[in-house]
């Protein structure tokens, strides 16, 4: 079994090993993921849908819908996680003749992209326009709402 990391010092980043993440899984999980049951049927059959008839393979789109489901920040860890262990184990996207043929630029298997600006909620918004006379008694309440 792997060990656990020491604790870094309080407001260290700690070095990322993926060398020592590779190990980990193949000798610690890829066994214990061999010892695993079968899905459930329902599970199962979704995914055998998704393969078929979608013509996406059923690792991809588990990975896809788990990174959707994720929080920003874990989500954005674990991409750049997965990047590192992409290079780390030189997995590259090759290009085919196609891709090539119809002059497409060569993709990251991460895609890269600005994120997008937040968004402010409104707040305490009524929906009779009437009722904008009550609304000024309160600026400062409307005033925090809009910041």
């Amino acid at each position: 079994m792997a060990k656990a990391a020491t604790k870094p010092v309080s407001h260290e980043v700690p070095q990322k090993d993926f060398t020592g993440a590779v190990r980990a899984y193949r000798n610690d999980v890829k066994p214990a993921i061999s010892k695993v049951g079968e899905y459930s049927q329902e599970v199962s059959t979704a995914y055998k849908h998704i393969k078929k008839n979608c013509h996406i393979q059923p690792g991809a789109a588990k990975l896809a819908f788990k990174l959707d489901g994720m929080e920003e920040a874990k989500r954005d860890d674990f991409l750049r996680c997965f990047n590192g262990l992409c290079k780390e184990l030189n997995i590259v996207m090759p290009r085919d003749m196609v891709d090539i043929a119809e002059g497409k630029p060569a993709e990251s298997i991460v895609p890269e992209a600005e994120r997008p600006k937040p968004q402010l909620v409104a707040v305490g918004q009524k929906a009779d326009p009437e009722d904008e006379d009550q609304e000024d008694a309160d600026p400062d309440a409307h005033r925090e709402a809009a910041e």
